[in-house]
């Protein structure tokens, strides 16, 4: 790519801790360049964006002060155009300075500022000075404004034949975005000595002259801060970039759902990257983090957290140093019960000390062969800080659900800490590789070096891309890691042009991190399937008239493969009919029922059946009508699935809707086919009788041909039910005559 849309985030290169016996004066630019090594890279002040700055800023930094603590500021543009430096306290409020705070040179800037009353002398400029008052402590943010403005976006500034770090730099102009040198430091309350290591950074956008020979490339080293308290040394080596934009965060680039690729991807630009890598200008989740990068060492006295001008208002600072741990393994069903799941898997529970990348691996204890073997499934995702679930949807290795019945299994999982990433964004060479040490609490003796990198996605060109080698330095192909002394992940060579490199136009990764114990948890996962069925409902009788007693009795069947403990069994009668009796018989020991009830409104019998595979159970259910119309009588019967067991024709497929309705289970069985687990029955009737009496008035004891009877025929409404269009007839004996 052209270096005037070089587009290089780096994700790791500031920095540079120079002759610590010089470092103790304060934090700022003259702490990324080691005495007569490398060139010198200059800020891109300016809030409009490129492909080369997509997060573009004025390189905002951030300081922690206390009150009675003096805060110093200074650029090499001060004075000249629109330059300036504008801070926000911690209460909101802001300040801009556009006089003093000049560092005109490389003396001035190795000198660095005049403590707070301090005379001129020994090279020290006069900074910008801003006293912290009572009730101001806490983080203040610092913008770097530019001659040219804050949305200028030129490449003015820049120096046509380069400069070397030990060197001075060119004049500032008015149309200049670019800042060779920028300081912010803190004073002691006493004023008498600087506070290192109060000073960070989020982003930092620069630009570099574009000739690769080793004379010009970049060595800025620095050090960051992680959130679980860990430091890391880093010496970005000699690599170069021309404009580039660099930060580090937890997860370098991450797919649709958030999750770590572990992985360089094969294109640089901004529209591309959208939606692949964290902002680092945004606000922390418990989850996404960008690392703080300082200048110098951070400072003892930081507090694990402090409020101010920062994304989100709070932000985390010098935490304890955490070594990653997993504590309260277990595993559930999707429906909640320990140790147990259904084809719909379950999820598996922990407790981590810290965020970070854990892997889980379900492992079989059972030799190959043997009914109960399953191939190992591993699940790996990102934890935070507290009370975790893990999503486990029931299959093995090969994507296969586990065996019914018990599974003899090991369950492992191991936290990552300390995790950082660093990604190149469109640089073409990183000639010597990166150097990576993981400091130990001390901040001097070195506990690790490696590093991953994976860049098999990369597309090589035809011609000067000297890729890296191996190509997949991944934990998952190298567990062990590369040692970034030797091969700090090496690509592209000092002779290579400028374009068609290995990494122009590219976005590569290189990460590291380190292991928490393994956390075990030897259990037996229960796997059941359980085939519930209705087989029959049958009333005594065919029809009933109000008030009058019908018996149905009802079978129910587990037809396995798995016994099944607690599955809810129903029985309900439509409205105007009660229940008022129901005879549990079971017909094998292994079967019982618990928790009979007859519902308030008598129409629903309700019960838990423990049922063995191949069992079967019967019910004798007393119905009665009591205000019902005349018709058929419509009775079912249900059995449902208790938590965390398969029915094959009765289970819903959402992991997060437990079984609680029978209806809802079949009619979202995802089969399209009824299920056996509700069944109904129509068979019987209900009628609403007519009684008629008859009855001789005055009930002669005899009577003679010739005499006059007089019946009554009284007809008796047996309900509540009103009857129209009714008759009634008589048939009188061949001896008797009708006579009305």
């Amino acid at each position: 790519m052209k270096h005037f849309t070089k587009f290089y985030y780096f994700a790791s290169l500031l920095i540079c801790f120079l002759f610590a016996a010089q470092l103790s004066y304060a934090d700022g630019s003259k702490d990324l360049y080691a005495t007569g090594v490398g060139g010198r890279a200059k800020l891109r002040s300016s809030t409009t964006s490129s492909d080369s700055y997509p997060f573009a800023n004025l390189n905002r930094h951030y300081v922690y002060a206390k009150a009675g603590e003096t805060i110093t500021f200074a650029s090499s543009v001060m004075g000249t155009g629109s330059a300036a430096i504008k801070i926000v306290k911690p209460d909101g409020s802001a300040a801009t300075f556009t006089t003093s705070g000049k560092i005109s040179n490389r003396a001035e800037e190795v000198a660095g500022p005049r403590l707070p009353g301090q005379a001129a002398g020994g090279n020290r400029y006069l900074p910008i000075y801003y006293t912290v008052p009572i009730g101001g402590d806490g983080i203040y943010s610092v913008d770097f404004v530019p001659p040219a403005g804050e949305s200028a976006n030129t490449q003015n500034g820049r120096e046509s034949s380069g400069t070397l770090a030990s060197s001075n730099w060119l004049a500032p102009a008015s149309n200049h975005i670019m800042i060779a040198a920028w300081d912010v430091s803190v004073a002691n309350a006493v004023g008498d000595d600087w506070i290192s290591g109060r000073v960070y950074a989020n982003v930092l956008n620069l630009d570099i002259f574009a000739n690769f020979s080793d004379t010009y490339c970049y060595y800025g080293k620095m050090y960051v801060l992680t959130k679980d308290g860990y430091v890391y040394y880093v010496d970005n080596n000699g690599n170069n970039g021309i404009s580039f934009e660099f930060f580090v965060n937890n997860k370098g680039f991450f797919d649709t759902a958030g999750e770590p690729l572990y992985k360089s991807l094969d294109n640089s630009t901004a529209t591309f990257l959208s939606g692949k890598v964290k902002n680092p200008s945004t606000a922390d989740s418990q989850t996404d983090v960008t690392h703080k990068m300082f200048y110098t060492k951070p400072a003892a006295d930081l507090p694990a957290t402090a409020s101010g001008a920062v994304p989100g208002g709070t932000t985390w600072l010098k935490n304890l140093r955490l070594k990653p741990k997993v504590t309260n393994l277990k595993i559930f069903g999707v429906d909640g019960t320990e140790g147990q799941v259904s084809n719909k898997g379950g999820n598996i529970k922990f407790t981590a000390n810290l965020s970070g990348r854990y892997t889980i691996n379900i492992i079989s204890t059972k030799n190959v062969g043997d009914p109960g073997y399953f191939v190992t499934r591993t699940i790996s995702g990102f934890a935070q800080s507290g009370n975790n679930s893990v999503s486990w949807d029931g299959k093995d290795g090969n994507n296969l659900p586990l065996p019914a019945g018990l599974a003899p299994a090991k369950l492992t999982i191991q936290l990552q800490g300390a995790e950082v990433h660093f990604p190149y964004f469109d640089v073409e060479i990183n000639p010597k590789g990166i150097k990576l040490q993981l400091l130990g609490e001390d901040l001097t003796t070195v506990e690790s070096d490696i590093v991953y990198w994976n860049d098999t996605d990369i597309t090589l060109y035809s011609q000067n891309d000297k890729p890296s080698n191996p190509r997949n330095a991944s934990q998952f192909v190298i567990p062990g890691g590369t040692s970034s002394s030797t091969n700090g992940h090496i690509w592209g060579t000092n002779a290579s042009p400028t374009s068609n490199t290995f990494g122009d136009v590219k976005s590569i990764d290189t990460w590291t991190f380190i292991l928490g114990d393994e956390e075990t948890l030897n259990t037996q996962i229960d796997t059941r399937k359980a085939d519930l069925k209705v087989e029959s409902v049958s009333p005594d009788k065919n029809q009933i008239i109000l008030g009058e007693s019908i018996t149905y009795t009802v079978v129910v069947k587990n037809d396995g493969p798995s016994d099944v403990t607690g599955a809810p069994f129903a029985f309900n009668v439509p409205v105007g009919f009660k229940i008022t009796g129901a005879t549990f018989i079971k017909s094998c020991p292994a079967s019982s029922e618990t928790v009979p009830l007859i519902s308030g409104d008598e129409r629903h019998y309700n019960s838990k059946l423990d049922l063995a595979n191949g069992c079967t159970v019967t019910y004798s259910i007393v119905v009665v009508p009591v205000s019902a119309s005349p018709g058929t009588i419509t009775v079912d019967a249900t059995i449902l699935r208790p938590n965390d067991v398969t029915d094959p024709d009765a289970t819903n497929p959402d992991p997060n809707i437990p079984p609680t309705d029978p209806y809802y289970e079949c009619a979202n069985n995802g089969l399209g086919v009824a299920c056996n687990n509700i069944k109904a029955n129509t068979s019987a009737l209900l009628v609403n009788k007519i009684a008629a009496t008859k009855t001789i008035v005055g009930n002669p004891a005899t009577v003679r041909p010739g005499d006059v009877l007089t019946y009554n025929i009284t007809l008796t409404n047996t309900d509540a039910v009103a009857k129209t269009g009714v008759t009634a007839s008589d048939n009188v004996p061949a001896t008797l005559t009708s006579i009305n």
